[in-house]
């Protein structure tokens, strides 16, 4: 069974330009996958379907075994857990607790059930509950407020973790930290990044998007480790290759 599978999937921009052009690869349970491509190529017009906050114009997103329309959307959003590149788009509500718990709160998990799930969800990512429960999340650095937001998908149990240039902004010892962090978690995952070096670390699999195609499916190393096909795509070869 596959976690995600996106079959032809299209979607045009409200001006009429084409953002994707029959996209379709899949995600089996699991597994780790980097997306990349440039900038422009429809990466995060396509995260964005896969909880429901855009819909396909054509083809089908099916997370879980169930393609996402009005009827499923509220299971695909419990499954696919989104995380966006910058987590003040995530991140509202007073004190970490309260952003971590938001979700299971609106399940109507409640009491003791509530906090044990929201100290479990931030141990998963490294964070020491007793320091960070009642902290302001306006006032951690850009790394903590990364995991912050990683730790309110985690506490609704996601089985597919979509994650948006989740190494963007990060400090090199924030950076390795949220790599090591990304390698243990046991959901399915499914990475947008520019950051060919963490795919690389984490992601035995890419998919190139370009003009709002698939250019690419294969193994990570073989891919990336091809200096002019990436250069033809508007990628460079990663650092610890040689770029």
């Amino acid at each position: 069974m596959n976690a995600l599978l996106l079959d032809e999937v299209q979607y045009r921009y409200p001006d009429g330009t084409a953002a994707l052009r029959g996209v379709s690869f899949a995600v089996g349970v699991g597994e780790t996958v980097a997306l990349v491509g440039p900038n422009g190529s429809g990466k995060s017009t396509l995260l964005l379907h896969l909880n429901g906050l855009l819909r396909a114009e054509g083809g089908r997103v099916v997370v879980g075994g169930s393609t996402i329309d009005d009827r499923t959307l509220d299971a695909a959003r419990r499954y696919v857990g989104l995380l966006f590149q910058n987590p003040e788009d995530q991140l509202f509500m007073p004190t970490v607790f309260e952003d971590v718990a938001f979700g299971p709160r609106n399940l109507g998990v409640r009491g003791d059930s509530l906090r044990k799930l929201a100290i479990a969800a931030l141990e998963q990512v490294g964070l020491e509950p007793a320091r960070f429960l009642e902290r302001q999340s306006f006032n951690l650095s850009i790394g903590e407020k990364k995991r912050v937001a990683l730790a309110g998908l985690l506490a609704m149990e996601p089985q597919l973790l979509v994650l948006d240039e989740p190494s963007a902004g990060l400090d090199p010892r924030s950076r390795r930290r949220l790599i090591n962090l990304v390698r243990t978690l046991p959901q399915a995952k499914l990475i947008a990044t520019h950051d060919l070096d963490m795919a690389l670390e984490t992601c035995e699999r890419t998919v190139v998007l370009d003009g709002g195609r698939v250019v690419a499916d294969g193994p990570t190393r073989d891919l990336l480790a091809d200096r002019v096909f990436l250069e033809e795509h508007g990628l460079e070869l990663p650092l610890s290759l040689g770029g």
